[in-house]
């Protein structure tokens, strides 16, 4: 059989730099085009075509492209970002594999990529839509073509040339089964789903070409890098604290290859401490001027190697107890993992190619526990104050594991359940959930404080009682906390598959809506805990003996009235229901107006809290509220100048200059008379406001004639010798009578408070006018 010619085995393929970037050009574009005669536009738009724009003599057109080609687009676009210098062209794309006893076929390919060490084959798939799809068919297909694709890649290259080849399943939108996982893992078919594909892109964005060497850690685990073979640098050995350390001067090029950080972005598949955060793309950037400008580190990047490494021993120094001597540097991928000094290494990356042989001065450890590495590397930031709460919190999972303090225990329980539901692909908090250096979206909106602020204060994952030295299960709880933290992941996956469901489109737009938000879920996670003890009490059930799944079962018809009213709540509805205050009051709000719903339909309902919520939310009670406000005010008033005009008297107004000694409060009274009418002005005392009465009250010269009116203690205080401190709050309560909305409203202690300050201004002025009428008669008594 005559030899295929070499160009026939891969094509079409992009291998000048010029050519490459044509083709992200169009990769990028989310749309199609076409320029069309007008004429033909009805039928176009049949077709799913819309204007894009309108030309002299013709109209330009534009179509969505498929899932499917965004899918591949995407992927291609970071292998290009990654630098891959040869990579596949369009969609038609081809490899021609010759197989035993048939003819030679040609394969297309969606994505291919290729450097000097490594070469990528990729298949992409994707649904329009969440969904279960087996992949076993393309699977099969895609492992019974691994032979004869190798064989074509070296007929294409040539046999000296021998690379590592990963082949990966791209997926989109893809509920992966156990046994394709397996299937997949059996014939070392590497898997990426679109939230690896985001955090991939997002270092891409950051890192650059340097971000392959990441990228390439993760799929060549542990294999050569042929470059690396028998690399030696000189070196010192000792120990710090017991533990084994390597210093040394190496250069970013090779220290690279075998560099890996475990970001929280991705949590390691094994469950190790993930504990680095995304690099800052502006922090690379000024490193890499720095470095230009001849800058250079003069501290260390901390690293551990996570196997043994070869050390020869030149001499030593018993006094100082260390060696002098040769070290071997690992020569795997992904075996030197950057416990600090990421932003330093990857600084090298953005810059010309001569400064990657610049000398870096490196400190390693030898096999760290991976809990020590997030400790040390902890420990190494927080003194310099740059590890921010969210990703403290999110370590707390890694960290306090285990932990005997109970609160920490809850913690860390908390942690590790929501960094779960945000990687379970399908369910309902799937790549909801923040991520340290990753940019929020309207869908990724959820944060790891407001979350576990939830579940701590809900008890479902137990609490810690009898100041903080007994730990109390809840209804999650299992016989350890593996148990727990399995049992909760099913049993609030299953819960909120309610929640999502009913209202799907309230959910998918996130904190554009009101159903998947920090605050909303935070009320729904308050709900789960109030109906699971409304349950236990009416079933004589205990969650923690029965399976999550169970529980969540039993629940149904108790969460019902929720589940009606979302399938039925307009996105104007859902608005008018769930609009709630900002801050730390929102999620009990939240939560109140869910128990609201439930108990309109199940009457018993009442869970802790509710009656006073109930009492706020009266008609009766602020109506009655506003009432006493307007009543107060008006009598504070007319009693105040009804005093001032008793000791100054009227002649020439002596009560206002006399009165009032401040004169920027009669000016501003003044000028705010004059936003009135000739003929409807008033006289300048009702231009003044409560605060203003308060300072009137108060004054040195006025006091003695108020003290027996408005000397009002707050409830349950002694008293001070001046107690006008109830105006101050009147006027606060005076603004909700004025401003009433949903995010505006009494509080319970605000009645009570008002009851107070009314009985107690109402007591004093009819004890005033009894005094006055007595001494009234004791006068004309005098006189007879």
């Amino acid at each position: 059989m005559a030899e295929t010619p070499k160009t026939d085995f891969l094509s079409p393929l992009l291998s000048e730099a010029g050519a490459r970037a044509r083709e992200a050009i169009k990769r990028r574009k989310p749309f199609d085009f076409l320029t069309i005669p007008a004429t033909e536009l009805a039928d176009y738009e049949s077709a799913g075509w819309s204007i894009d724009k309108r030309l002299t003599h013709k109209i330009r057109l534009r179509r969505p492209k498929n899932f499917d080609e965004r899918l591949e687009n995407r992927f291609w676009m970071l292998l290009y970002k990654l630098g891959y210098p040869e990579l596949s062209q369009g969609r038609s794309f081809q490899i021609l594999v010759q197989r035993k006893g048939a003819g030679p076929l040609r394969k297309q390919v969606d994505v291919f990529a290729k450097d000097d060490e490594t070469i990528i084959v990729a298949e992409c798939k994707a649904c329009d839509k969440v969904g279960k799809r087996s992949l076993q068919k393309d699977l099969e297909e895609f492992a019974n073509l691994k032979g004869p694709i190798s064989q074509s890649v070296l007929n294409h290259y040539g046999v000296g040339f021998k690379p590592k080849i990963i082949w990966i399943f791209v997926t989109e939108n893809i509920i992966w089964s156990d046994p394709d996982r397996q299937r997949a893992a059996g014939q070392n078919i590497r898997t990426i789903t679109e939230r690896e594909l985001r955090y991939y892109a997002q270092i891409a964005e950051h890192l650059g070409k340097a971000a392959r060497y990441q990228f390439l850690a993760e799929f060549l685990r542990d294999q050569e890098i042929p470059e690396l073979k028998k690399m030696t640098v000189p070196a010192i050995r000792g120990k710090l604290a017991g533990r084994k350390f390597y210093s040394f001067v190496s250069r970013p090029r090779d220290l690279l290859k075998i560099s890996f950080v475990n970001h929280r972005s991705l949590n390691d598949p094994e469950g190790a401490p993930t504990y680095q955060r995304l690099v800052s793309k502006s922090r690379i950037r000024d490193i890499g001027k720095f470095i230009r400008a001849g800058g250079y580190f003069p501290n260390n990047i901390l690293v551990n190697f996570t196997r043994n490494v070869r050390f020869d021993q030149i001499s030593r120094d018993e006094a100082a107890d260390i060696t002098f001597g040769t070290l071997y540097l690992p020569n795997k991928f992904r075996s030197a993992w950057i416990i600090d000094g990421q932003h330093r290494l990857y600084g090298f990356s953005h810059i010309e190619d001569a400064y990657l042989d610049q000398n870096i001065i490196v400190v390693a450890f030898e096999k760290l526990g991976k809990t020590e590495e997030a400790q040390l590397f902890v420990t190494i930031n927080h003194e310099q104050k740059s590890v921010p709460k969210h990703l403290l919190d999110d370590l707390e999972g890694e960290l306090k594991w285990g932990s005997d303090i109970p609160s920490e225990r809850v913690g860390a329980i908390a942690s590790r359940l929501i960094n779960y539901l945000n990687t379970d692909v399908g369910y309902p908090f799937y790549g909801r959930v923040t991520q340290q250096g990753i940019p929020s979206t309207n869908k990724t909106c959820l944060t790891i404080p407001a979350l576990k602020d939830a579940l701590r204060r809900s008890g479902l994952l137990g609490k810690p009682v009898l100041n903080n030295s007994n730990y109390e299960l809840g209804p999650f709880c299992g016989k350890t906390d593996a148990e727990t933290l399995d049992k909760a992941r099913s049993g609030l996956s299953a819960y909120f598959e309610h929640i999502r469901d009913a209202n799907l489109a309230q959910w998918e737009i996130g904190r554009a809506g009101f159903l998947c938000t920090n605050v909303s879920v935070q009320g729904y996670v308050m709900l789960l805990a109030s109906l699971v003890k409304y349950w236990e009490v009416n079933s004589a059930t205990t969650a923690r003996d029965m399976s999550a799944e169970e529980v969540i079962s039993d629940l149904e018809e108790y969460l019902e009235p929720i589940v009606d009213f979302l399938k039925n709540a307009s996105d104007e509805k859902m608005e008018s229901t769930f609009k709630v205050p900002f801050g730390s009051g929102g999620p009990p709000e939240y939560y109140f107006r869910l128990c609201k719903i439930i108990k309109n339909r199940i009457a018993d309902f009442e869970p802790e809290g509710m009656e006073s919520w109930e009492a706020e939310q009266s008609q009766e009670n602020i109506s009655a509220a506003d009432r006493k406000i307007k009543e107060i005010v008006i009598s504070v008033q007319h009693h105040l100048f009804r005093v001032l005009r008793g000791v100054y008297g009227e002649e020439k107004d002596a009560y206002w200059h006399k009165g009032i000694s401040d004169k920027t409060m009669k000016a501003d009274a003044y000028k705010r008379s004059l936003d009135a009418d000739d003929d409807s002005r008033l006289p300048l005392e009702n231009y003044l406001d409560v605060i203003d009465y308060k300072k009137i009250i108060e004054s040195k010269a006025n006091w003695p004639y108020f003290k027996p009116l408005f000397d009002i203690p707050e409830p349950g205080e002694k008293g001070f010798a001046k107690n006008v401190k109830w105006l101050d709050r009147l006027n606060e309560l005076r603004r909700i009578a004025a401003h009433p909305s949903k995010e505006r409203s009494y509080k319970l202690e605000d009645f009570e408070y008002i009851d107070y300050v009314y009985d107690q201004l109402q007591q004093k002025l009819k004890d005033a006018e009894g005094e006055a009428l007595a001494d009234e008669r004791s006068e004309s008594n005098d006189a007879e």
